[in-house]
Parts: C-alpha cells; structure tokens; sequence
C-alpha cells in the first residue's frame, strides 16, 4: 500500500512538473539574430514545452544593448532562463550581474572563452552555457575554401572591430592563414554606411580584389545589406561566414544556419529547465558546418564552378 502511495506521488510529481508553464527572455541584440530566436522557439515546441516569452531587441547600436541588459538585470526574477542571441549579449549581462541570478543559454556564440563567459567549454564556470557556432575558429578553413575560389585573388579586406577581444581573435586567425596562403589581408572597421561605400568603392585602386566577411555584431546585423549592396555594385566578390548571408545574395559562405543554432540550443535550454545545473551542461559545438554558394552571384562575377569546386559544395542556391 506504501509503495502505491510513492508511486502516485511520483506520478502526480511528474504531471506537475509537465504542466509547468515557463517564463524566458530571449534577448538579442538586433533583427540579424532572428533566424537563431525561430529555431529556438521552433525547437522548444518540438519537445512539447510549455513556456510564455519575452524578446528583448535591441537597434543594433551598443547603447541599446547596454540598456537591454540593465532591464534584463531589474526583470531577471520574473524569468526561469535566458536565452541571448550571440556572446556580445551574454558578455553584457555577465557585466549587468544577471548570470548570478539565473541561467544563460547562447543561442550560437563565437569565442566564448575571449569574451571571459567561461574558463571551460565542457564544465561551464559561469551561470552561462550554449551552442559554440565556433565562428572565429573556422575562419581557417574560410581561408583555404576562399583561396579555392578565388585562386587569382591576393589581396582582401575583412570588416571587424577593434572593440572587443572576439572580434581581434577571428580576425588574427584570418590574417594569419592568409600569410600561409599567400593571400594579404587587412582588417578594415569603419563607423557607418558612408564610410563603407567609401572603402568598398576604392578596395581595386589598391589592389584588393575581395571581401571576407569575419563574425560580428555589427556586420552580422546592419552593415551586411550594405556589405553585398555596395560589393555587388562595385564588382567586388564576398566570402560570408553564414549560410542566411548566400541567400541574401552573398557568393560563397562557410558555416551554419542561425536557425540551425538556435534549434540546437532549444534542447541545451530545455535540460536546465528540467533541472539540470549549469555547470553539468557543456556547451556544444554547432553541427556541421556546410559549404553554399549562391549560383546567381557566381555567374554576375563571371565566375563558372568548376568540377573540383562542386565536389566541396553542399547546397548551390539557384
């Protein structure tokens, strides 16, 4: 009779805990991280959460970001968990406090350990966990497949920003394949629109022949119409870092979908929503990075995908 009882109790437990209905804040530090927050949503239905949401959006400017997390930090009991677009986000809130308050998940971050979110990507050490989209990291291998593309261009320009140690990592391993590969190239940040069509319209005057793009906030969100806007006009072809770039018209890019990330996290979030700590939730590594190109752009450059280039890629957008 005593174990009947248990065993009620434990199912009455468990049907409690199902009913639940969770609170998150989703913050994000412009629209360029939508495609993260849809598959992340998309993901917590499909384990059949149950969960109410607040998105916390900032302009695209560090000022908006900065009062986003100061909000985030005064609601932060009203929430079970964070979930924040990319590592600037969660480096704000870390700043703010609200780590110490509630857990963390990145819905694809890059240099997690550069921007001091962590001291070990297998056994977390802050209140913070999530999806490493490695981004600075493959820079590498953007390099070696750009050099495969591009094999008669020796000279190109990345846009980054010296303001954060992220930012300065991807953009060393960039230069620094370069070198081995005999490409030159130059990190480049400027400030706004016209500063961009400025640099863009004069990159063959001296000599620089592409674009590589480098993970960033600012590029990742309002400079990357722009990037293709201007590169497309003046003739100058771009290497992206993200798959939603090449469908915007980018001609090659290396990595993985926002979208792909922000699904991943959804099952990181969801264990610690069922209790698991932090500090037992490693972050993981975003899945399979895949090689697309866009077709259409291709042909505009005049460039033809030769037989050796096709057997790299794994999506052709038409």
């Amino acid at each position: 009779m005593r174990f009947l009882f248990f065993v009620i109790s434990f199912l009455f437990l468990i049907s409690c805990s199902s009913n639940k209905e969770y609170k998150i804040a989703i913050f994000i530090s412009g629209e360029g991280r939508s495609e993260k927050v849809r598959g992340f949503l998309e993901g917590l239905k499909d384990l059949n959460l149950n969960f109410r949401y607040k998105i916390f959006k900032g302009d695209n400017t560090l000022k908006s970001i900065e009062r986003l997390s100061r909000e985030l930090y005064l609601e932060a009991e009203k929430y079970d968990i964070v979930a924040v677009g990319g590592s600037l986000e969660a480096y704000f809130l870390k700043r703010e406090g609200v780590n110490k308050k509630l857990p963390i998940v990145l819905l694809g971050g890059t240099a997690i350990k550069q921007w001091g979110l962590t001291k070990d990507l297998s056994s977390p050490t802050e209140n913070i966990t999530g999806v490493d989209n490695r981004n600075a990291e493959l820079m590498a291998k953007r390099v070696e497949l750009f050099k495969k593309f591009f094999p008669n261009i020796d000279k190109a320009i990345l846009f980054c920003t010296p303001k954060f140690e992220a930012s300065k990592f991807a953009a060393k391993i960039t230069i620094e394949t370069g070198k081995e590969l005999g490409i030159k190239i130059v990190p480049v940040y400027v400030k706004d629109v016209k500063e961009l069509e400025f640099v863009i319209s004069h990159m063959k005057e001296d000599g620089y022949g592409a674009i590589i793009m480098t993970p960033c906030y600012y590029t990742e969100n309002f400079l990357t119409h722009y990037i293709l806007h201007y590169a497309g006009f003046y003739r100058v072809p771009v290497f992206c870092h993200s798959i939603e770039f090449v469908k915007k018209g980018c001609p090659v890019g290396y990595g993985t979908s926002g979208y792909q990330q922000g699904y991943q996290a959804a099952h990181i979030a969801y264990k610690i929503l069922k209790g698991y700590p932090v500090s037992n939730v490693p972050f993981e590594r975003v899945y399979y990075p895949k090689l697309v190109v866009n077709e259409k752009s291709l042909y505009e450059f005049g460039i033809k995908l030769t037989r050796s280039q096709i057997f790299l890629v794994d999506e052709v957008i038409r």
